[in-house]
């Protein structure tokens, strides 16, 4: 099974810890970019893979699957054995949502202590069940545990799993307007809008480190891909 993960990082002590010492992905082909220094875009560096190394004439007949991860996302079990699981013509990620139209009666707010309970015009599920932390190692169980590979509206960035032939066959791209924050939003939302490509849960033995940061910078990404197509609300498993 071939296999390149490809990861953009900005802290060498986590990425060597989360990465490039895991055991469960030393047989997969690294491409790691080191953002220390220069503070490229996500995208931008995704992007250049995607046309220096899947699209390039002396790859343009291998297939492989491309796993583009965080630096603070770790995989706990063997990464053959999970794209063994997939098929080539879906987009893949950990943890994903699922949003559902209708009424239903939940929480419609909580902040600390504070809940409230009423009726909601929709009822957003996670699926994958991962380990997830405080910007730490202290990690909680999240998300529903799956049996069966899920189909969703979005993934989360963290881990974005596509066969080659597939970013060849449409010719994915990921958007350079947005830096960090909803990519892989847009490249779900994208990919089913024009191409009708599936995006998928896998479950997986991960964690994730990082909790998200919620800044300008998130709402400014959130607004852009509101006006992008035209929707009041992006299906994502963050608030927006």
């Amino acid at each position: 099974m071939c296999v390149k993960v490809i990861c953009t990082f900005n802290n060498q002590e986590i990425f060597d810890k989360v990465i490039k010492n895991n055991e469960n992905i030393k047989d997969a082909e690294l491409f790691a970019h080191d953002n220390t220094k220069d503070n490229v875009a996500i995208t931008k560096r995704y992007n250049e893979f995607l046309s220096d190394v899947v699209c390039s004439d002396a790859n343009n007949n291998r297939d492989f699957w491309c796993v583009f991860i965080h630096q603070d996302f770790g995989i706990m079990e063997d990464l053959n054995s999970i794209v063994a699981k997939i098929d080539k013509n879906s987009i893949y990620g950990a943890v994903g949502v699922k949003i559902f139209k209708g009424l239903f009666w939940g929480k419609t707010y909580e902040v600390n202590d504070a809940v409230s309970y009423g009726f909601k015009n929709e009822l957003k599920l996670t699926y994958g069940r991962i380990l997830q932390g405080n910007n730490d190692f202290n990690f909680k169980p999240h998300g529903r545990k799956l049996y069966f590979q899920a189909t969703v509206d979005a993934i989360d960035c963290c881990c974005i799993i596509i066969h080659s032939s597939l970013i060849r066959k449409h010719n994915l791209r990921f958007d350079e307007n947005l830096s960090f924050h909803m990519y892989a939003e847009e490249l779900c939302y994208s990919a089913k809008k024009n191409y009708k490509i599936k995006t998928k849960v896998v479950q997986m033995n991960c964690y994730h480190m990082g909790k998200g940061t919620f800044n300008d910078e998130y709402r400014k990404s959130a607004q852009y891909l509101k006006d992008k197509f035209q929707i009041k609300k992006i299906p994502s498993l963050c608030p927006n």
